[in-house]
């Protein structure tokens, strides 16, 4: 222990290899195989909940205890078999990625490039739009979603995930009801549809009610404290299970639609909470969860107190529930004045997301220094994606009154545009692109920036909400609208490629090959702890009976 006591910040791979048996405390916070990166005591400590004064003192009490190093070294060399959920979270992003690049933005770029050439948003058939959307919405955001949740809040918590062979089980049900919802949807008028419809509903509402109970177990067995991020973290995903169910009715309806008329009153009164639902109320507050938590840790940002995390929290949930609840009453009712109730939700949702963002200072640089920009920037922009997104559905009746249209298809399909690609798929491959190579332990200084998606997808973006707009004004628009959603494909694509080599090993990031931190002259705390022995169970009774009184 002199090297610890002569260097107080010294990186815990020094600790680890020096004194294999406090490798109790990585499996203490579920870091029982390479999850995590190289860092300072301190930092390890800030990203698992833990005073770093405890943290020492866990190190030193294994350290010292009689007979631990002497157990370990006695074992065989090599890591036990990784538990599945070491990474559960592959499956859920590759499958997620499979998904984008086919009926996700692959069926979007086909469905723009038919828009084009009719002319006409109403040049495509509503059941493939629909289809895409179901596919998109589940496939893209809920796979991931579900990734990273399995993976990550169970360790935040310092629980284990209840019944982990549920999670396959989840991801299987969850690519099954995507495939047959969108299937049945796409064939809607033929007799088989309907019945295959309902089933892939049902498989789907499944799915997710036994994710967010498997989540809500771990946090219920983790005694943590219900801190904001928590609280975003269970609103978002009660909208994720509401949303299933809703949308299952909707498209229901949508299929069994007498006539043309009942098919545009159905789509022109619930669509657009439906949208609510799975963008502002799914997506954005689990984004908005995850990043309180995470971005202090991982990009220096300062930290959002808990009474401004709290009171943004209420006002969003105010706002997508107004927002819904305000737009339904104004269709169903007809009443005219009822539509001005809209501002109010539509300055709540910006309020309260600025209530969160504002104090991070996402105009300046990243402060977090090993981030080298590689994952920060796609952070940053999405944020400005978001509020340009909300800030134009704030300009609505202005758009409104200045075109001359009582409802433009365009204008609320760029606004849609700006927060899913811009602020939702953007967030997405950036944090992706900094969880999944620190999970696998590769060497950040050899990990590529990824300037190439990040250019094409914002280009794709920004080409797509300016010529959807445009459109409204000039018909020579909707021919150049297809280049928009190839340059967005080909982005994911080169992002997509990259990603599953560093999930999967492959190339240079196969273990073992130059610029995998195992191969590294100085290990991470990971790939150190991957070469020594495993520590047995007593070492780890002994670390809590010795630390029970100055646990975090």
């Amino acid at each position: 222990m002199s090297g610890l006591r002569n260097n107080p910040g010294m990186l815990p791979p020094g600790c680890f290899r020096a004194t294999p048996q406090t490798r109790a405390i990585l499996n203490r916070y579920g870091l029982r195989v390479a999850t995590c990166p190289p860092e300072t005591d301190a930092r390890f400590a800030r990203v698992h909940c833990v005073a770093p004064q405890n943290l020492t003192g866990q190190i030193r009490a294994i350290s010292d205890h009689p007979g631990s190093r002497d157990r370990a070294r006695r074992q065989p060399d090599g890591d036990p078999r990784p538990r599945l959920t070491d990474a559960i979270y592959r499956p859920f992003f590759l499958a997620g990625m499979a998904v984008v690049l086919t009926a996700g933005a692959a069926w979007g770029v086909l469905l723009l490039w038919k828009i084009g050439a009719a002319g006409s948003f109403t040049g495509v058939r509503v059941r493939e739009v629909n289809a895409h959307g179901q596919a998109q919405v589940m496939g893209w955001v809920g796979l991931f979603i579900m990734g990273f949740a399995y993976q990550a809040f169970p360790r935040m918590w310092r629980v284990g995930l209840p019944a982990p062979r549920l999670a396959l089980a989840v991801w299987l049900a969850t690519l099954l009801g995507i495939a047959s919802r969108s299937t049945a949807m796409l064939f809607g008028a033929d007799p088989w549809a309907p019945p295959v419809h309902t089933a892939g509903v049902v498989i789907q509402v499944g799915s997710v009610g036994v994710f967010v109970t498997q989540i809500s177990l771990a946090f219920r067995r983790s005694r943590q404290p219900l801190k904001p991020y928590v609280g975003f973290i269970f609103a978002a995903m009660a909208f994720m299970l509401i949303q299933a169910i809703y949308s299952g009715w909707h498209s229901a309806m949508l299929m069994s639609a007498a006539d043309r008329d009942s098919l545009l009153a159905q789509i022109g009164t619930f669509q657009a909470p439906l949208r609510d639902l799975q963008i502002h109320g799914m997506a954005m507050l689990m984004i908005f969860g995850v990043a309180l938590r995470m971005f202090p840790v991982f990009f220096g940002v300062p930290e959002v107190s808990d009474r401004r995390g709290w009171w943004a929290l209420a006002i969003l949930i105010a706002g997508v529930v107004l927002e819904i609840a305000v737009f339904l009453a104004f269709r169903l009712t007809g009443v005219q004045s009822i539509a001005a109730g809209m501002l109010l939700p539509w300055l709540a949702l910006p309020i309260g997301a600025g209530l969160l963002v504002v104090p991070w200072r996402l105009w300046r640089p990243i402060p977090e220094p090993w981030d080298r920009n590689r994952s920060g920037k796609f952070v940053r922009v999405a944020f400005a994606w978001l509020f340009v997104s909300l800030t134009m559905l704030l300009l609505l009746p202005l758009y409104q009154i200045i075109s001359g249209l009582p409802f433009s298809h365009a204008y609320h399909g760029a606004v849609r545009h700006a927060i899913t690609v811009g602020f939702v798929s953007m967030m997405i491959v950036g944090m992706s692109s900094k969880v999944v190579p620190t999970l696998r332990d590769i060497d950040r200084e050899r990990l590529p920036a990824l300037w190439t998606p990040f250019v094409l997808i914002n280009a794709g973006c920004l080409l797509r909400v300016f010529l959807q707009i445009l459109t409204d004004w000039h018909a020579g628009a909707f021919l150049l609208v297809g280049i928009s959603g190839l340059l967005e494909w080909l982005g994911l694509a080169v992002w997509a490629a990259h990603l599953s080599a560093v999930m999967l090993g492959i190339g240079r990031y196969r273990p073992g090959a130059p610029g995998h931190a195992g191969s590294a002259p100085s290990p991470s705390v990971c790939a150190c702890s991957s070469s020594i022995p495993a520590t047995a169970r007593a070492d780890l009774e002994h670390l809590n009976q010795s630390t029970a009184g100055a646990r975090a």
